[in-house]
């Protein structure tokens, strides 16, 4: 597919668009951090959950992959086929990585960590894009990771850092940064179902070995694991990113990367009205503060005159 040369500033109409599916897309991520809660809770390994998570989203898309993407998908050129595998590598230690950090670190670090990643997109937008970053971007990012500052001040001032967990969280969020570059990369050429399905498969599959190579069981769980392991493949994955993926297409990868900062606010709303649990005066001030490097960061990026697949 021809690339079409983005105009200097997002226009208003069609930004609505991209940035209503990105809020939905934000909303149904935070609901990962309630799922896997649960799933902590009933002692399943970190790498099961990721495994489960992306093996369940594959088989639910697969079917309609085969039906309307089929020829595409098997048409593949070599470079095509090796980006898609690695980006679902990456993908798949992004997971890996970040849910596994869950069981050194507090919660609180290990959000501030993974989400760092804005800034290393940023910078690898530049060098491997040639993205030069507007102003207004450069200073939406520096605003919304000091909002993740603020919002997990009590987890940075009180914890303990493990630096094995430290470590792996910052894997995670360079993870993110691979599996986005080759995303906006790949998604010029390629259809949304035909991107992704192989996508979450190649993640599905790189997560099967890491988990059998750690020594961890994929059975027998409990029917209520089962559910929420469904849970997580349809909401925050095939709900979430998914539709990042779709956005991907449509803006910056430093936007998108931005654009989860918003996961950990919305997180703590659910986090309230699901288990009962008050966020911060902490969580208001940061929370403004992402919210508010989301938008300066929105309306300096460009997207196509178009807004399609």
């Amino acid at each position: 597919m021809e690339e079409r040369n983005p105009p200097a500033t997002m226009p208003t109409t069609k930004a609505t668009f991209v940035v209503t599916a990105m809020s939905f897309a934000v909303l149904a991520l935070a609901f990962s951090s309630i799922f896997i809660i649960k799933l902590e809770h009933a002692e399943v390994p970190p790498l099961v959950i990721a495994f489960y998570r992306m093996a369940m989203a594959t088989v639910l898309l697969l079917p309609l992959a085969l039906a309307c993407k089929r020829r595409e998908m098997f048409a593949f050129s070599g470079r095509e086929f090796f980006l898609l595998a690695l980006g679902g590598g990456f993908l798949a230690l992004h997971f890996g990585a970040w849910i596994s950090s869950l069981r050194y670190i507090p919660i609180a670090t290990s959000v501030v960590l993974v989400n760092s990643h804005p800034l290393f997109v940023v910078l690898a937008s530049y060098f491997f894009l040639g993205h030069k970053p507007a102003r207004l971007s450069v200073a939406g990012t520096l605003i919304g990771l000091i909002g993740m500052l603020i919002i997990s001040k009590d987890g940075l001032s009180h914890a303990e850092f493990a630096l094995k967990g430290d470590a792996l969280a910052i894997v995670g969020a360079l993870a993110v940064v691979g599996y986005f570059i080759i995303g906006s990369k790949v998604r010029t050429r390629v259809s949304l179902l035909g991107y992704v399905t192989p996508l979450y498969a190649v993640c599905a599959l790189a997560l099967l070995v890491w988990t059998l190579a750690s020594g961890n069981s994929l059975y027998p769980f409990a029917g209520k694991v089962w559910g929420y392991f469904l849970a997580l493949a349809i909401v925050p994955t095939i709900l979430g990113h998914t539709v990042f993926n779709w956005a991907i297409k449509h803006v910056a990868p430093a936007t998108i990367s931005l654009a989860f900062l918003g996961e950990p606010v919305v997180a703590a709303i659910l986090a309230y009205v699901i288990f009962g649990q008050r966020p911060p005066a902490a969580t208001f001030i940061g929370g403004a503060l992402v919210l508010g490097g989301i938008y300066l960061t929105m309306r300096s990026t460009p997207v196509p005159e178009s807004v399609g697949e």
